[in-house]
């Protein structure tokens, strides 16, 4: 094997990493530059790039937290993205050499949350395996569930009931790209409300994401009488074909009218119908990932999705 060299991430790399994500079978538009430094001041950015013979074969988001480094904890996941498919043995170099980088750099913990296997498109698990070589400790495990669009859909029919009903010709779907109507009338006060907590995204935040990146995040809303009662924030991977609902609620209204049942509903077939594979329906554990919230399980079990883990492991060196 070539000589591994492994750099620290520069704003001089951006357009050599942008083009390795781009050209990337397993990457997510989460790793584009532009996504990653919205919030550079809650994080010291901490990412690499692995060369073998002067070739980029490797990224690693990341960030640092004095002596430990993790997966970038801005981002839903990470760890060692790959351009295209790895043998075993060139996934195990390559980390040895990473990892080896780590240490000389007096790094004493590394944390990285592995993609979920639906957004793999390689379906490897080979990385799992290197960590598992390495002694590495799994710390945490959620449920991410997956809706797999191209086969025949497993919907409960409490869920199909929304089309019987009357009141279904009264709501309006609209794709927007103001975020507002939904940030400051539905998902910030519920979340207020019930936990306690602001979205992840500030209002200028998503608005600043969505037009870097128009394609891959997109706002659709159902309103009734011309007032909003639920929305949803959509994050597209349409090289992937993976879509996820980064945000999702209703009002008072919404709920007794199964307002995001439908969307859900709609918004799978559409998706469907464009080719794409899988509709990520986010996680449902709290806490440390040890217990899972009941309803909410059932909830997305009861629109058809499978719960894939989301791992989480740390290595100490």
């Amino acid at each position: 094997m070539a000589q591994i060299r492994i750099e620290k991430y520069t704003a001089s790399h951006q357009n050599e990493w942008d083009r390795f994500v781009e050209n990337s079978r397993n990457a997510s538009f989460l790793f584009y530059r532009d996504f990653m430094e919205y919030h550079r001041d809650r994080f010291e950015d901490c990412s690499f790039l692995i060369y073998e013979a002067q070739k980029l074969r490797a990224i690693v988001p990341a960030n640092r937290v004095g002596a430990q480094v993790f997966s970038h904890q801005g981002l839903t996941y990470g760890g060692i993205i790959f351009k295209n498919f790895e043998k075993v043995n060139h996934v195990q170099e390559i980390s040895k050499a990473f990892f080896t980088h780590l240490v000389n750099l007096a790094i004493e913990k590394f944390v990285v949350k592995l993609l979920p296997s639906k957004y793999n498109d390689f379906q490897s698990q080979a990385i799992d395996y290197v960590l598992f070589q390495h002694q590495a400790k799994l710390m945490r495990r959620d449920m991410n569930f997956f809706v797999p669009l191209q086969q025949n859909l497993k919907i409960h029919k409490s869920k199909k009931k929304v089309y019987n009903k009357d009141f279904i010709k009264e709501l309006a779907i609209r794709k927007t790209t103001d975020f507002t109507d939904f940030w400051e009338q539905i998902l910030s006060p519920i979340l207020n409300e019930k936990y306690g907590v602001n979205p992840v995204h500030t209002i200028d935040e998503i608005h600043l994401l969505a037009e870097r990146f128009p394609k891959n995040i997109q706002q659709y809303n159902i309103y009734k009488n011309e007032v909003i009662i639920a929305g949803m924030t959509l994050f597209i991977d349409e090289e992937l074909k993976v879509v996820k609902s980064q945000y999702g609620t209703a009002n008072e209204l919404g709920r007794k009218l199964k307002a995001l049942d439908f969307l859900y509903l709609e918004l799978f077939e559409k998706f469907k119908n464009k080719g794409f594979r899988y509709f990520d329906l986010g996680t449902t554990n709290e806490g440390d990932g040890t217990i899972y919230n009941e309803s909410l399980t059932n909830y997305k079990e009861e629109l058809g999705g499978i719960p894939i883990n989301l791992d989480r492991y740390e290595i100490q060196f």
